[in-house]
């Protein structure tokens, strides 16, 4: 019996390659506020404590400034995770455990394939992981907040891109998780 390739199944290469992709905020519902003057607009613990629980063993990627408000509010990098800064400026230096690349395609070239990294913002962060997310954790806060940074348009790819799977509310709150749709699954 011949050997034929067209009974093997088919997988996209690029997307095998990659790690899985997992954006984590807590936003502002009304007006998807994320900070204001280099701060969450809000203190609330159970989202920490979220935070903390899925990022703990995975690469956690940020900016610059998320970074180093991080590095003020906490005294350094977060502990247990990989801490991988996106920046511009050429001669920035951060702390020896924390790796810094100038663009996205690098810092995810140097990223275990099989990794789920998480992705902790800034703004324009957020905006140039959105396209490509596998997955959204998101902390939807009621209300408006008074804010300097936001979280970009997503509603409009629930639905078609991004299907709710998971949500926990809370006083105040709650927990979403968006995952994105499998389109070749039909």
């Amino acid at each position: 019996m011949a050997f034929s390739s067209a009974s093997l199944p088919t997988f996209d290469l690029a997307a095998a390659l990659m790690p899985e992709l997992v954006i984590i905020a807590a936003v502002a519902e009304d007006n998807r506020v994320i900070g204001q003057d280099k701060d969450l607009p809000w203190h609330i613990p159970e989202d920490l404590k979220r935070f903390k629980q899925l990022t703990t063993g995975h690469p956690l990627l940020m900016g610059r400034r998320t970074f180093e408000s991080i590095v003020h509010q906490f005294g350094g990098p977060l502990p247990d995770r990989k801490m991988v800064v996106l920046t511009t400026q050429d001669d920035y230096e951060a702390y020896p455990e924390v790796d810094t690349y100038a663009s996205v395609d690098a810092a995810l070239t140097a990223l275990p394939d099989d990794a789920t990294v998480f992705i902790g913002g800034g703004e324009s962060v957020y905006e140039q992981f959105l396209p490509h997310a596998d997955r959204l954790e998101l902390t939807l806060v009621e209300g408006a907040y008074e804010g300097d940074t936001f979280f970009p348009p997503f509603e409009h790819l629930i639905g078609d891109v991004f299907e709710e799977t998971a949500v926990d509310a809370r006083d105040g709150f709650r927990f979403v998780t968006y995952e994105r749709k499998n389109v070749d699954a039909d």
